[in-house]
């Protein structure tokens, strides 16, 4: 089939999936979803209100802080799709929101084709051509492989697609040494959700420090923004602050946070709760709101929990910054580092919805791209068995009980450690490759 036929046939499949997300998240009950939330903080933010203040999108659900887990500064992103709703409705602004969305994923796509191409030095400059082929089914084949967690980002109407392809497009932009766009597209993804921070040490070790340096005098600059947009008002600032360093510092995992922080859920998917609920005792109360009970953690007393959540956060971080370091020059390996690096903000993050999984799609694709195009079976095992436990079991496939005993069993929190662990590894490989060359 001539190229240019393949090409229309192949934007034809990609546009008729993108219709079907938009059209999924644009027929949303208005009075529902994440996104409600998002177009009120936007609003406050321009108003110059209490962008934490109380607040009740679900009629069923109790009157709470407005996003007490974001910066004010994520109204950034979110006041202009305010100004969407208030000039042509609330559908114009969940349509928009998708549209902004899938953007992401094509920014996401397109950086990631390019970083690919320019980083994988042990394949020939004629395999270009079959690039163009293969590439539309790696990326259908990626998008299949996180397909969960993709829907939920969208229906839900969260904002983790965006910031996963600012960070890899800022990544990208680095790479080519245009530093200030990519410190400015890294900024506005820290300040709108900082979950990605530790992508900074990683470029600083990559020699990335201007765009480190852009990305630090650009934050400020959409923080003093903010302020300006709140009057100056820093009490929103303050309670975020004291709200963020309570939940980090907070040595029972099941207890009620501080500042009116989201309580403990089964979907929180993030390392600590792992670890406590395998180490340590579940409390009764959540341990029955698992459909059929859950088995009994080891039972270790509080303070080893603590300690083991600590050492093993800090020996995944530590992984990661000395594979950067070990990576720094050889741009393949550090394609593989930051995809581990994005692994790791799932597991060190105090609050990892599924939603946040999309963070994932590097790291899918590059395992991919190593099956297909380097016929490499280890590849396509280890996709094979992250997807059968951690991807396809979706409440929509399995019932929400079925999916809620699996939250209880943090088997999507040992998948993201099994994708770091590999992603770390085939980067120090991809070192040793380079250097027998």
């Amino acid at each position: 089939m001539p190229l240019p036929t393949r090409r229309r046939i192949w934007t034809l499949v990609f546009v008729l999936i993108a219709i079907a997300i938009a059209g999924r998240a644009a027929s949303r009950k208005p009075t529902r979803g994440v996104l409600l939330d998002h177009l009120e903080f936007g609003r406050r933010l321009l108003h110059g209100e209490d962008v934490h203040g109380p607040w009740r999108s679900d009629p069923d659900a109790p009157i709470r802080p407005l996003h007490a887990p974001y910066p004010p500064s994520f109204g950034l992103l979110t006041a202009p799709f305010h100004l969407v709703d208030a000039a042509l409705g609330q559908r114009a602004a969940r349509l928009s929101w998708a549209l902004l969305q899938l953007a992401s994923l094509v920014a996401l796509a397109f950086a990631l084709r390019e970083l690919l191409r320019h980083h994988d030095t042990a394949r020939a400059a004629a395999a270009d051509a079959n690039d163009a082929r293969r590439w539309p089914w790696l990326w259908l084949g990626t998008l299949l492989l996180g397909l969960r967690f993709v829907l939920r980002d969208t229906h839900g109407g969260g904002g983790n697609l965006i910031n996963t392809a600012l960070a890899v497009v800022a990544f990208l932009a680095a790479e080519r040494g245009r530093h200030r766009t990519a410190g400015a597209l890294l900024a506005f993804s820290l300040v709108t959700k900082p979950t990605l921070v530790w992508l900074l040490p990683l470029f600083w070790l990559f020699g990335h420090r201007r765009a480190v340096l852009a990305t630090v005098l650009a934050a400020a600059a959409m923080v003093l923004a903010t302020l300006a947009l709140q009057r100056f008002d820093v009490a929103p600032w303050s309670r975020w602050l004291h709200g963020s360093l309570a939940l980090l510092q907070q040595a029972d995992p099941w207890a009620v946070p501080a500042f009116e922080f989201p309580p403990f859920e089964w979907m929180n998917q993030a390392l600590r709760f792992a670890v406590a609920r395998w180490c340590g005792t579940v409390p009764p109360e959540f341990a029955a709101k698992v459909p059929g009970g859950i088995a009994a953690g080891l039972g270790l007393a509080p303070e080893v929990v603590v300690w083991l959540t600590r050492s093993a956060s800090l020996a995944l971080l530590g992984s990661v910054i000395w594979t950067a370091w070990r990576t720094r020059a050889v741009p393949s390996a550090r394609l593989w580092t930051t995809a581990a690096a994005l692994s790791l903000t799932l597991l060190l993050s105090p609050l990892s919805w599924k939603g946040h999984h999309v963070a994932l799609l590097p790291v899918l694709l590059l395992l991919l791209h190593d099956a297909v195009t380097r016929r490499r079976t280890s590849s396509a095992g280890i996709l094979l068995l992250w997807f059968v436990p951690c991807s396809l079991p979706g409440g929509d496939l399995v019932g929400d009980a079925f999916d809620e005993w699996l939250n209880s069993t943090y088997v999507v929190t040992f998948g993201d450690v099994a994708l770091l662990t590999v992603a770390l590894w085939r980067a120090r490989r991809s070192v040793a490759d380079h250097g027998a060359r």
